[in-house]
């Protein structure tokens, strides 16, 4: 019992990274893919480079590292920051878990096309970090934000 108090504490207490999907274009077809190619679109915001390399990074290891996936040509990925907050990880430190002041978020659209470039389906994916006692860290919204598109492609495109 006291471990079971002791991990929800920490889960509270800790600010969890949360993602959510929007499909802005459902795919017409099901077409199945062995392999995928991750491309980085211009961003329309300023966007560290660490954050670009750890979205990226996690949506390779989710999808062609321990996925389903090869890497090479077949479905093309390609994902745009459309926005990008740091937040305040003081201010959800200071707060410890009530409401959501500090938070920090970014917002990905992901475009997939087939090999001669048709479009076949846009999403939208928003990571989250709300608030908590040891403020959060950005990663884990970026993370999951990447684990959602890799969620959606491969219930879509394997």
């Amino acid at each position: 019992m006291k471990r079971i108090v002791l991990i929800l504490a920490v889960m509270v207490l800790a600010g969890c990274g949360t993602a959510s999907t929007i499909v802005l274009e459902a795919p017409r077809t099901q077409v199945a893919y062995s392999s995928v190619s991750i491309v980085s679109d211009n961003p329309t915001v300023q966007v560290p480079q660490e954050v670009t390399q750890t979205f990226e990074s996690e949506l390779r290891r989710v999808l062609v590292d321990e996925g389903p996936f090869d890497s090479g040509e077949g479905l093309n990925l390609r994902y745009t920051f459309m926005q990008h907050d740091e937040g305040d990880r003081f201010s959800r430190w200071f707060w410890g878990g009530l409401g959501n002041s500090g938070e920090a978020s970014i917002t990905v659209q992901i475009t997939y096309t087939r090999p001669d470039g048709e479009e076949i389906a846009k999403t939208r994916v928003e990571g989250r970090i709300d608030s908590g006692f040891f403020g959060g860290s950005m990663d884990s919204a970026i993370k999951k934000a990447a684990q959602d598109v890799a969620s959606y492609t491969i219930a879509n495109f394997e």
